[in-house]
């Protein structure tokens, strides 16, 4: 049975690439003549490619009168993300179609997106206006191996699968706090776990990655093997390639203790002492973690604030907690549950159907800086002109000594000294007519926070991936020498420059 399978499996993959021949031989032909060279400069160049696709991927190529094109089109967590509209959609089934897929559309000159979970608040990031969406949320197995010491999971899967998926061996994995993230971008980008004081972002903990490079290798990436490759995929966000599946190891956990606990604003003072001791108590108490968020909801006119807590090695709370119930507040959720559970309830305040502009900064974690930031938010906020549904949310996360020195990724996030604040300001709105308005104010206020936290000596150069704008460029703050490092990887995998040149909407080295 075995054999047979072997066999069935290679006769597929030999026939696939003998038909890989015949379409890149002929497309060198073409690629010469006249009409050819009319066809590419044609405005329906790529709904051409798309009808190739469609012949070469029967089922799985979809157009805008689709109805899986306008479900998958409708998963974006940022509405300007939905609102690209590519001439189609490519749906693979397994490595070797994306594999095949980025053979021909690169011989065909065709530009591309990749999407895993769709949660980018960055225009283009995983869609694409003028070119083939390659939409990977078919690729989400979950498969526990090594003794059930680590799993391999899908790019396109989310978190509250991941979790549900390992609930019944009692485990879980340092993965995602939001249900609805997808593997493969939240991974790629860091990872900001429950987990990072014992094992760092979640890319740290990656045992190897299965992806597809810009010159069409089929890779697995370890330490072992491609160990270039293996450090630069992590933090780079796809810069590199297009990952298929990650593994990582498991963690033998059964429930966490936590939840969200709201606060007037009066006590903001108190919350950021709490938050400042938490994260310096980090080498202490690896297992506790926690944010600070604060925002403005037009449709209630009123200012909230919380804190979210987690500690994850048993279903009690920690001695940390205890400073924050001390506090007086509005409300709490904490309790015993499960990661998935907590996931959960967190996703329930990331709505979709929103237009979204979003950016990151790096600090000092210390009350001060926390206080300066907090009012200067607070004085933008009075100043816009929100609709009646608009939002504004920024979340203060530590970045504690432990979580910086487990790291093992291309970022220059020092770990020397004391902890660092992760910052994330986000801005919700809904009238298209406000795009201009709304991301220049996010950009004025981007602007006021720099200058501040650069007098008063508080701002880092770290630019975190996963929360950054598009006029943000995370490579810019890894130094000199990484950069030219990974300039150097880039060479060995990438020496046409093929990714920028057809993958527009990421970061390039």
């Amino acid at each position: 049975m075995a054999t047979k399978s072997a066999y069935t499996y290679q006769s597929s993959v030999l026939t696939s690439r003998l038909w890989l021949v015949l379409v890149l031989s002929t497309l060198s032909l073409l690629a010469s003549t006249e009409d050819y060279q009319q066809l590419m400069k044609s405005e329906d160049v790529v709904e051409r490619a798309c009808i190739k696709l469609q012949q070469f991927f029967p089922g799985q190529v979809f157009f805008p009168d689709d109805t899986l094109y306008k479900h998958a089109q409708s998963r974006y967590w940022s509405t300007q993300q939905g609102e690209l509209q590519p001439p189609c959609r490519l749906l693979p089934k397994n490595a070797q179609d994306v594999h095949t897929a980025v053979l021909s559309l690169g011989a065909q000159n065709i530009s591309f997106a990749f999407a895993s979970g769709g949660h980018s608040s960055v225009t283009s990031a995983s869609n694409i206006a003028d070119g083939v969406a390659i939409d990977l949320s078919s690729l989400s197995d979950i498969e526990l191996v090594d003794d059930n010491n680590a799993a391999w999971l899908g790019v396109g899967a989310h978190w509250a699968d991941v979790y549900a998926a390992l609930e019944p061996s009692g485990l879980v994995v340092s993965g995602g706090r939001v249900a609805d993230v997808g593997v493969g971008g939240y991974v790629l980008g860091g990872g900001f776990s429950w987990f990072a004081n014992q094992y760092g972002w979640t890319c740290d903990s990656a045992i190897e990655f299965e992806v597809i490079t810009p010159d069409a290798q089929h890779l697995h990436v370890n330490v072992d093997d491609h160990k270039d490759l293996f450090w630069a995929l992590k933090g780079s966000l796809g810069a590199f390639g297009v990952v298929i599946r990650i593994k990582v190891p498991t963690i033998r956990n059964r429930a966490v203790y936590g939840g969200a606990i709201s606060y007037s604003q009066e006590h903001m003072p108190v919350l950021f002492d709490a938050l400042v001791g938490l994260s310096k108590r980090a080498k202490d108490d690896l297992h506790t973690q926690g944010y600070v968020s604060f925002g403005w909801s037009e449709k209630v006119r009123a200012m909230g604030t919380s804190a979210y807590l987690v500690n994850t090695r048993s279903g009690e709370p920690s001695a940390a907690f205890h400073t924050f119930q001390q506090i007086p507040h509005i409300g709490s959720s904490l309790r015993e549950m499960s990661l998935r559970e907590s996931a959960e309830e967190i996703g329930k305040s990331n709505l979709y159907g929103f237009r979204r502009s979003k950016f990151t900064l790096t600090t000092n974690c210390d009350a001060h800086t926390m206080q300066l930031m907090h009012r200067l938010c607070r004085q933008a906020n009075d100043a816009t002109q929100f609709g009646e549904e608009d939002m504004m949310g920024v979340t203060f996360q530590p970045l504690t000594v432990p979580h910086l020195q487990a790291q093992s990724n291309i970022f220059n996030a020092p770990a020397e000294g004391s902890p660092l604040l992760l910052v994330s300001v986000e801005v919700w709105w809904s009238d298209a007519s406000q795009d201009h308005y709304f991301e220049q104010r996010t950009q004025d206020l981007h602007s006021v926070l720099t200058a501040a936290l650069r007098r008063a000596n508080a701002l880092r150069a770290f630019v975190y991936p996963n929360y950054a704008a598009r006029w943000q460029n995370p490579f810019e703050g890894i130094g000199v020498e990484r950069t030219q490092k990974l300039v150097a990887i880039k060479q060995r995998y990438d020496a046409k420059d093929i990714w920028r040149r057809l993958v527009p909407g990421i970061w390039h080295v």
